[in-house]
């Protein structure tokens, strides 16, 4: 289990971060209508004729990237069980916008998108006499190994409700509704029984995983860059028959087109 102190340090940093990002966000919009309001109208007429031509950058956030790390909640019941500080993650997602109107700075978006995320500890995930799924600690005698982790990849449906302002700043909040394609788990050290030895295995048969996962979403940021953060309300595990865990990721959102 992650110490109490860690976990507090870890969430007033992210907290510090967020607020940052956002002051510096806000920092562009007041500069850039500072900008607008002392252009003379003449200037703004010549501008408008010089770029007649031209088609404006915009930035419709249509691919985002985030790169995040996750938090599992939920760990502090299986005694001995223990996680590491830093569990990397992946989501990708192409995304429709639908103004609200035109040229309005409120939209919705829907897409497709792909997550993956990892959870590495000590934890050995298996199988009851009632078919329920479990998690335990490594046994006593795996003194160390090279790695031990749990994969989980789904697809999903992303629906966002979207604000941008003329300045590049940006926010959304929404929620993801996906299948699960894929959950198992590697480990790669010592036999698990002899403590002996070196072996590989890739469990692909991890039962009662949960079908259908929903997570909540809120993104924000300036033009392509930003933070995001995203917390499962469906546990990984069927209610009742597995490990009552789920992610709560933060990480940087990037959206190139």
């Amino acid at each position: 289990m992650i110490p109490l102190s860690f976990r507090i340090s870890y969430l007033q940093f992210m907290k510090k971060f967020v607020i940052s990002i956002l002051l510096i966000s806000i920092s562009f919009c007041l500069f850039a209508q500072e900008n607008t309001a002392i252009e003379s109208p003449k200037s703004k007429k010549q501008k408008k004729i010089s770029n007649v031509s031209e088609k404006p950058v915009l930035f419709k956030d249509r691919v985002v990237l985030d790169f995040m790390t996750s938090i599992w909640t939920g760990l502090g019941k299986y005694e001995g069980v223990k996680p590491k500080a830093i569990n990397f993650g992946f989501n990708g997602e192409i995304i429709f916008d639908l103004p609200v109107k035109r040229k309005s700075p409120i939209s919705f978006g829907v897409g497709v998108g792909v997550s993956a995320y990892s959870l590495y500890s000590n934890g050995v995930f298996g199988i009851d006499n009632d078919a329920k799924t479990t998690l335990t600690p490594m046994p006593d005698i795996v003194s160390k190994y090279r790695k031990n982790k749990l994969s989980y990849t789904n697809l999903h449906i992303p629906i966002e409700f979207r604000y941008r302002h003329k300045c590049g700043f940006k926010i959304s909040a929404g929620v993801r509704v996906g299948v699960t394609v894929d959950l198992h788990t590697k480990y790669f050290g010592p036999d698990r029984e002899t403590g002996t030895g070196k072996e590989l295995i890739k469990d692909y048969d991890i039962r009662n995983r949960t079908k259908i996962p929903v997570e909540v979403v809120f993104r924000t940021g300036w033009k392509f860059i930003g933070v995001s953060a995203s917390y499962m309300i469906t546990k990984l595990f069927e209610s009742g028959n597995g490990p009552a865990i789920c992610p709560v990721s933060v990480g940087i959102s990037i959206c190139p087109y």
